[in-house]
């Protein structure tokens, strides 16, 4: 196989390489955008709802005339667990924002420092090609 032979061969992988990329960094805004927008969408819908069920459940016991009324204590104690729960998914969500800053942190580092990575890939390559050559020599 010539020289020439295996470089028309990188040319095509260089090709498909770039097209396969420019694929990508057309299409993942929209799919980014169209993915907000879903979960924008289910996020009225799972609040509307909620409140339209509240509202419901309010009117229900507003017409039926029964005295549901919860005691200090029950409205403490719901009162309480909303509190705890809202801050737990407080916590949460900057775990989750840290856990996302510290990928975005790690993947800016390792862009930085990719030609280092191949400047040291390819010594190694360089190392083992001169030991092998060696070796054909003698």
């Amino acid at each position: 196989m010539s020289k020439n032979s295996q470089n028309n061969d990188f040319e095509l992988f260089e090709k498909i390489n770039q097209k396969f990329f420019l694929e990508i960094e057309q299409n993942v805004p929209h799919i980014q955008q169209t993915l907000f927008d879903l979960q924008n969408e289910y996020y009225k819908l799972w609040k509307n709802y909620v409140n339209s069920q509240l509202s419901l459940q309010k009117e229900f016991f507003n017409k039926s005339g029964f005295d549901y009324s919860f005691t200090d204590s029950a409205k403490g104690i719901i009162e309480n667990m909303s509190e705890e729960a809202i801050k737990f998914r407080s916590i949460l969500h900057k775990m989750i924002i840290a856990n996302i800053e510290q990928n975005k942190n790690y993947a800016k580092v390792l862009n930085e420092n990719s030609n280092t990575f191949v400047d040291l890939n390819r010594k190694i390559m360089d190392n083992w090609i001169s030991m092998f050559k060696t070796n054909q020599n003698t």
